[in-house]
């Protein structure tokens, strides 16, 4: 019988005191997962909104977007920056001697790399590819907080696969068009994508695209640009988190 994972999900959110959403510094809108947040605040339980990778992105932009979230710290879980304050947040929510914290977010923002960054171990097994964690995992980060690990879910109304990629919730290979995803990561964070692949920034996506192809030197039979390969490499990139906002 396949796995429902959305049962699963529904299962932690239940059973814990305190819910961690696991958010891409990056694109911290894009990445809140609105239905599971509807339904934590049905059962009235508390949110703590971890923007991961917070080593990619400029502290100004992340201080802005701190002042929408109530509960909210900023993570490296690459860097094991934020894990004290993030531990400390926990404890001040929590009213148990044991404490069961619930992670959910999509697939690859880190939910697995944030358990092993609180236990101090590798107990949550870690992958660069999306939808790497399949079922719930129990994992002791203290004496007193106890973490569940959840699959990445995405909302049942979430069909948009350019938006997904985006969130990095695809993998780039199974993406139907990665010329048009990377030409949007190029118009929506300007200069970044051209910055990390040492190009100057464009005006035209596709210009800069065939440019980052150029450098990559990603060519087929006849000479051609492989416009195709090397947006599916820059898909990969953004998704490992080596193209980051600091250039902005």
């Amino acid at each position: 019988m396949p796995v429902n994972y959305w049962e699963l999900v529904y299962e932690v959110i239940y059973k814990s005191d305190i819910i961690l959403e696991i958010l891409d510094a990056r694109i911290i809108d894009e990445t809140r997962n609105k239905t599971i947040e509807y339904k934590i605040q049905q059962l009235n339980k508390p949110i703590i909104y971890v923007i991961n990778k917070c080593d990619l992105v400029k502290k100004e932009l992340l201080d802005a977007k701190k002042k929408e979230l109530e509960h909210c710290v900023y993570v490296s879980s690459k860097e094991r920056d934020g894990t004290t304050m993030l531990k400390n947040k926990i404890l001040s929510l929590g009213k148990k001697d044991k404490i069961h914290v619930g992670v959910v977010g999509y697939p690859n923002t880190g939910k697995s790399s944030i358990i092993n960054a609180l236990a101090g171990a590798n107990k949550a097994s870690t992958s660069p590819q999306s939808g790497h964690t399949k079922g719930i995992q129990l994992v002791k980060a203290s004496n007193r907080i106890y973490l569940l690990d959840t699959p990445g879910v995405i909302p049942f109304s979430n069909t948009d696969s350019t938006q997904l990629a985006i969130i990095c919730s695809k993998n780039p290979q199974k993406v139907k068009d990665p010329d048009v995803v990377a030409m949007i990561l190029i118009e929506k964070f300007e200069g970044v994508v051209e910055h990390f692949y040492g190009i100057e920034k464009q005006k035209d996506s596709e210009k800069a695209l065939e440019l980052i192809a150029i450098k990559m030197n990603k060519k087929i039979k006849g000479g051609e640009l492989d416009v195709e390969a090397t947006a599916r490499q820059i898909l990969y990139d953004w998704q490992k988190g080596k193209i980051n906002l600091l250039s902005l």
